[in-house]
């Protein structure tokens, strides 16, 4: 029976879905196998699919590398272009730190940034209130500073007039405009663009930081036209200024401006449907065929194309845990991979594109989804870039043109994931998105197919995981692995995998299958593999499993609830307080026996011990998971959720071969066994033995919980209601209270049941 899941759902902002980042219902998990950042232009990075970021995450966790500080790229390349002696380290500990050693920095240059740079450094600190701030709206900035705008513009002044470096110069009059937008002079920084910056400055990344700054005073002054074309140049064009304008873009959609009016020409056509494509991901193939029409060779073409095309690989490998019947890749719940292979084609075969190994890898993976290996390998070896990815997907594509893996297929995998070259990031095992997954996911795939059970439980479980199963079938193929001789190091691995010593694996296997056949009701069997040279250490089972309760309380201490003690009857004495699995079984046997006494009271007794302890371990029961050593809580565990409609459990599973793999076969833990039916069997029995009325009485409720086993386990049609404060209560009709209120009523069990039974106090009022 499934364990309940419990989804959470994210809510996320509209500008978060509208920045093409954050988490998408429609995906959950998906096999991460072609990586986003094969497209040209990294300034771009940032528009890349991410599930849970408003952009494209740490970018050094996809690179393998530990995470480490980025400066702003664009504006630390054009320093360099004037301190062309410099290293990026100094530059960026100049511009970026505080108190850089600016010794034997003598040149006019180097002076004349130095006074820059640390005029830019007091501006931002006296600006440092504004930061972090989502909101164009300034009225809103908390703790504003009182600030002398005209001293400091007069000090930007005196400097700039003192410059004669172009790039610096420009440099102050971004300082200049920035400290007219946060002082709200907002019109006197647009007058002085047009006078001092526009048509005039080259437009390089300074000159789109300027832009970025006059978009926003454009925006204050309720021209939401012409704030949001700006923002849209300054997100195709700057590098460092990209992410800021994409989302101040957003706030000037919201006053329903798009900047429509000032796009003129193919470039700016570019420029809006590229924006346009990030905010909406309805019309991704057709955005894409009408940029190439505009110019197949604009880089920004991939970046429209990798979105597509990862929107893709978030359909057809997607992880599934509660649905594996589906066939990876999953190809009937999307066809753009099949547009998305005829446009990468026609890139290839376009003369005015000169990235042809992006479009030649992509392709070939597309070929590969579309299951035609054949023509994603001769892709493949065209390709003289991506160095890393084509390994990655020659593995994949050699992988699932397996039919049946040999042991030559089981050293090829160990030696994949063994090779220090793939290995950029060695816990894989715990990325749910990895491709190696998505590999050894088919790899379980095929061995399921060709009935290797225990292998392609292996790739995904540890031995320990068949605790809750109660698989026969499967223990059984285990130990056939485990004893297989001259096995493959793949093999040898999935067996190291297990978390156990060598010596422990086969223990653990005859300890399972004696657990099996407890629940099976053969302790005589249970007890044969309990027997077996048994290393496995287990926790100690209670002589009060034999007992039974009358308060319903699972996370109350035993000895508050099971308050019977027919178990410590001498006719008993083989049961001590504490025992061991191995223990139970023999004891379970005697009980057995005792059954058949002549003596009928032994007899009778025994039956009645029988009957707490099968009713003790259902899933009802206040022992429920003491066989397996779990808790006993809740009841979404053991009972299943509401509305299921019908129990299917792993071993069904497994003996029919149902689904892709075994990857989640967990999810089918085996709690029901009808235990409850033999606890009743045992408790009629017994009063059948019986001439003590309340033993009988006592029976008789021990068995319309039985009954609601059945119910809650299999349903009934014949239920009655109990009205109660906060709604009603279905139960079924016990036949068992029937009989104990018509022929045991005048018994001080029936007494004392009516006052702590709500159930059976309502029921003995309506019947």
């Amino acid at each position: 029976m499934k364990n309940l899941l419990v989804i959470i759902s994210l809510l996320i902002s509209s500008n978060l879905m509208a920045c093409g980042g954050g988490y998408d219902g429609e995906y959950s998990y998906f096999y991460n196998l072609f990586r986003q950042t094969n497209i040209s232009s990294e300034e771009f990075y940032p528009f890349l699919r991410d599930e849970y970021n408003n952009f494209y995450g740490n970018r050094a966790y996809y690179e393998g590398k530990e995470e480490t500080i980025v400066y702003p790229k664009g504006n630390v390349d054009l320093w360099m272009s004037i301190l062309d002696n410099w290293s990026r380290e100094d530059i960026e500990k100049a511009v970026y730190t505080v108190g850089f050693n600016w010794n034997n920095k003598n040149t006019k240059n180097e002076q004349q940034a130095k006074i820059y740079i640390q005029f830019a450094q007091d501006c931002s600190a006296i600006f440092s209130h504004r930061y972090n701030r989502n909101s164009w709206d300034y009225n809103e900035v908390i703790d504003k500073v009182e600030i002398d705008t005209q001293a400091l513009l007069a000090r930007a002044s005196l400097l700039l007039s003192k410059t004669t470096n172009k790039q610096i110069q420009a440099r102050y009059y971004y300082q200049i405009i920035r400290i007219m937008h946060y002082s709200e002079e907002w019109s006197e920084a647009i007058r002085f663009f047009k006078s001092k910056v526009e048509n005039k400055l080259e437009k390089n990344e300074i000159y789109y930081y300027i832009l970025d700054q006059v978009a926003g005073c454009y925006y204050s002054t309720g021209d939401y036209e012409r704030a949001a074309y700006l923002f849209t140049k300054t997100l195709n064009k700057s590098i460092d200024r990209k992410k800021s304008a994409f989302l101040s873009y957003n706030f000037c959609t919201l006053k329903n401006a798009e900047g429509k009016p000032f796009f003129k020409g193919i470039d700016d056509e570019k420029d809006l449907l590229l924006i346009s494509s990030l905010r909406n991901f309805s019309d991704e193939i057709n955005n894409i065929k009408k940029f190439i029409e505009l110019d197949a060779n604009d880089n920004r073409v991939e970046l429209l194309f990798m979105r597509a095309l990862s929107n893709v690989e978030r359909n057809v490998w997607e992880i599934d845990p509660y649905d594996k019947l589906k066939e990876l890749p999953y190809l009937k719940a999307n066809k753009n991979h099949q547009y998305l292979l005829k446009i990468a084609t026609q890139q290839i075969a376009n003369a005015k594109v000169s990235n042809k190994d992006f479009w030649r890898i992509s392709s070939s993976y597309l070929s590969f989804i579309n299951q035609d290996i054949a023509k994603a390998k001769s892709f493949l070896k065209t390709v003289n870039a991506y160095t890393y990815q084509k390994k990655i997907l020659s593995v994949a594509y050699e992988v699932f043109s397996w039919k049946n893996i040999t042991a030559k297929n089981e050293n090829y995998i160990n030696a994949v994931l063994l090779d220090p070259s793939l290995l950029k990031n060695t816990s894989f095992w715990e990325n749910q998105s990895d491709w190696r997954l998505l590999v050894l996911d088919k790899i379980a795939h095929t061995y399921y197919k060709n009935n290797k059970i225990a292998h392609a439980f292996l790739v995904h479980n540890s031995v320990l995981n068949t605790n809750n199963l109660q698989s026969l079938a499967l223990l059984n193929q285990l130990e056939i692995f485990y004893n297989k001789a001259n096995k493959s190091d793949f093999e040898k691995m999935l067996l190291q995998k297990s978390s156990l010593e060598d010596g422990n694996f086969l223990d653990y296997i005859n300890f399972q299958k004696g657990i099996y056949y407890l629940y099976d009701k053969n302790p005589k069997l249970a007890l044969t593999f309990f027997s077996k040279d048994i290393s496995y250490e287990e926790a100690e089972i209670s002589a009060r499993i034999f007992s039974n309760n009358i308060k319903e309380c699972f996370e109350c201490p035993e000895e508050d609830v099971m308050l019977d003690e027919v178990y410590k009857s001498s006719v008993f004495s083989f049961i001590n307080e504490y025992f061991s699995r191995k223990e139970l079984a023999q004891n379970l046997v005697k009980l057995e026996q005792l059954t058949q006494d002549k003596k009928q009271w032994k007899a009778k007794l025994a039956n009645y011990l029988l009957g707490n302890y099968y009713y003790n371990i259902s899933n009802t029961g206040y022992y429920r998971g003491t066989l397996t050593e779990n808790t006993n809580c809740c009841e979404y565990t053991y009972l299943g959720w509401y509305g299921q409609d019908e129990i299917k459990d792993a071993d069904q599973i497994i003996k029919n071969k149902e689904g892709y793999n075994l990857s989640n076969i967990i999810g089918y833990n085996k709690y029901y066994f009808g235990m409850s039916k033999a606890a009743l069997d045992y408790y009629q029995k017994t009063i059948d033995l019986s001439t003590d009325k309340e033993l009988n009485a006592r029976c008789l409720y021990l068995m319309a919980k039985c009954e609601l086993n059945d119910f809650y386990n299999l349903g009934s049609t014949d239920t009655f209601e109990i009205k109660e404060e906060y709604g009603n209560i279905e139960l079924p009709n016990y036949q068992s209270f029937k009989t104990l209120k018509k022929t045991y009523s005048d018994t001080e069990f029936h007494s004392m049941i009516l006052k702590e039974c709500s159930y059976y106090k309502a029921y003995s009022a309506s019947y």
